[in-house]
């Protein structure tokens, strides 16, 4: 009887559940951005345009053709962990439209995405994939139970997340392409916030004391592999990122939660102002941040500049959190179980009407 309940235990477990591979679909039916859309005009609101001979060159790009050419690109199916970048086969400065070309150093890679957590229509909790314009959606997770924080390694090609298909936080990486997925963190209590650092994955545990943050080797990793404590002050400490050696984080430590900078060796720095700041999210260069501050059922996107110590407002709302694009201009963000576009160059915002769920829990662009 007792191996018949296992079974059976096991079996519900499978079916809460399903894992999809990535496609880059080459058939697609979406509509291309028209040029004087808001969501055109703030995706390229850094655009140099200088005048340029016509050409009948057949692999110049449209802003419609840079959003479609990951179709062209053949995904990596490799099961490990870090694996190679997908190929960028076209120079996208090569290309003209009409009697111009755009160049630009801050464009977004044609194989940007971006990754979503949703509770959808259908009360399942899923794990989405879209382009970097909102559209091609894919699941890449089914399940029953809430997914949460996401975080993309630098190679974009695998996720890690937190499920509760467990009946507790685990922590899984999975590759996007394989749909091949590994516990990473299943330690007593607690299992959170998982943020890669290179070669390793920061995560937030309650194993030992309090809940601080520790380090998790991918290179060498084994499943009875022990998480070494990286970051533990007096209260608690969690939803830690990563990004050019620095390391943000959310401490309680001076019984209001701020957010906190640390600079490889030197001593710990606050950059939150005001009381009540969570979810700091750091650009891929390492040198802006993103944070949610909330005042008396009010929440704000904080913007905050380490070169400059500027702090500013983005906007205000239902805020869960933000995130940088490869390109470090652009911000995704979720508001009201909406996502919204803000470009940092020109302060201007786009929603993606396509991209509404029942509840919206994380967003984050591929790196």
């Amino acid at each position: 009887m007792k191996k018949i309940f296992i079974f059976a235990s096991f079996a519900k477990l499978s079916l809460a559940v399903s894992l999809f591979p990535f496609h880059n679909s080459a058939s697609l039916s979406n509509a291309p951005l028209a040029r004087n859309s808001k969501l055109y005009q703030v995706l390229n609101a850094s655009v140099v345009t200088t005048e340029k001979a016509k050409s009948a060159n057949i692999n110049c790009y449209t802003l419609n053709n840079l959003i479609l050419s990951s179709a062209k690109f053949m995904p990596n199916f490799s099961n490990t962990l870090l694996t190679k970048k997908l190929p960028i086969t076209k120079n996208i400065n090569q290309c003209n439209d009409s009697d111009s070309v755009q160049q630009t150093d801050s464009t977004l890679p044609s194989s940007t995405k971006l990754a979503l957590a949703v509770l959808d229509k259908d009360r399942k909790y899923k794990i989405l994939i879209t382009d970097y314009s909102g559209q091609h959606i894919q699941p890449i997770i089914i399940s029953s139970a809430p997914i949460t924080s996401l975080s993309w390694n630098k190679a974009s090609n695998s996720i890690a997340y937190v499920s509760y298909e467990a009946g507790k936080p685990v922590v899984y990486i999975q590759n996007i392409y394989s749909s091949q997925r590994y516990v990473v963190a299943n330690f007593n209590g607690s299992n959170s916030s998982p943020a890669f650092a290179g070669d390793s994955l920061l995560v937030s545990l309650s194993k030992d004391y309090g809940t601080h943050i520790y380090k998790i080797d991918l290179s060498k990793y084994t499943p009875k592999k022990t998480a070494a404590p990286l970051i533990t002050t007096s209260s608690i400490d969690t939803e830690a990122d990563y990004a050019n050696g620095n390391i943000i984080f959310t401490s309680n430590k001076k019984n209001t939660p701020q957010i906190y900078l640390k600079r490889g060796s030197a001593q710990i720095q606050q950059i939150s102002v005001n009381k009540n700041n969570i979810t700091g999210r750091i650009s891929n260069d390492g040198t802006k941040i993103l944070y949610v501050h909330g005042n008396r059922g009010k929440y704000d996107l904080m913007y905050y500049d380490l070169d400059t110590n500027r702090t500013m407002k983005i906007d205000s709302g239902k805020i869960l959190s933000g995130s940088f694009a490869p390109n470090n201009n652009l911000i995704a963000y979720i508001k009201n179980n909406g996502i919204i576009i803000y470009n940092l160059n020109n302060r201007n915002s786009a929603a993606l009407p396509q991209l509404r769920y029942k509840e919206t829990f994380d967003a984050k662009w591929s790196k």
